[in-house]
């Protein structure tokens, strides 16, 4: 069976990379993980990112129906749920944090790669190795530091003005966010290592 139009080595990579045209011109959308990885740390640490990304999608889900009935309460009523904007502010910053593990296992961030689109294989995964590990790197002080705050947060009695809902618990619930943020960075990392002399 002969190739796909347009399809590139890079497409064999387990992390994809950059689409491309039948001519070898870099398109603006990248390649997407199209496959789980197969091996046994890659399958749990896939598994569990995909589990935190639902979870976040079910907070999601959960503002968007406050704040219909909410927003219901307001114009019809005139009787909305008091602290709704600090339940979304909350319920958002704890969705978004639970989105980033599995967005770094589906290659799923922005790539700009303008400058490097045309080098060899070994070179760009050289650099998406690096770019993984200082990810990785900084999720997990972003996890260290979110942890200490929370600790600070609770210490402090800080709450929100109108539910009073402590402030920790949110950040609590984004530390182990990150940490798997921080671990899907080291795996993807490997793999782009891997990979460096594929194609």
């Amino acid at each position: 069976m002969s190739a796909r139009p347009g399809r590139s080595k890079q497409d064999s990579l387990p992390l994809g990379g950059m689409a491309r045209s039948a001519k070898g011109a870099p398109m603006s959308e990248p390649l997407v993980f199209k496959r789980a990885p197969t091996d046994p740390v890659g399958m749990l640490l896939f598994r569990l990112c995909r589990a935190f990304a639902l979870a976040g999608g079910l907070v999601l889900v959960a503002m968007m129906l406050m704040s219909l009935v909410s927003i219901f309460g307001r114009a019809v009523l005139n009787k909305p749920l008091p602290g709704d904007y600090e339940l979304v502010q909350l319920g958002c910053a704890i969705a978004v944090a639970a989105f980033l593990p599995f967005c770094q296992m589906r290659s799923g961030h922005v790539l700009v790669d303008f400058f490097t689109a045309n080098s060899r294989p070994s070179v760009r995964a050289a650099l998406d190795t690096l770019g993984a590990l200082l990810l990785a790197v900084a999720a997990a002080v972003f996890a260290w530091r979110i942890a200490a705050g929370a600790l600070s947060f609770k210490e402090a009695n800080d709450q929100t003005t109108i539910l009073e809902i402590p402030t920790w618990w949110a950040l609590t619930l984004m530390v182990p966010s990150f940490a798997l943020f921080s671990a899907a960075g080291f795996y993807t990392a490997w793999r782009h290592w891997l990979g460096r002399h594929a194609g």
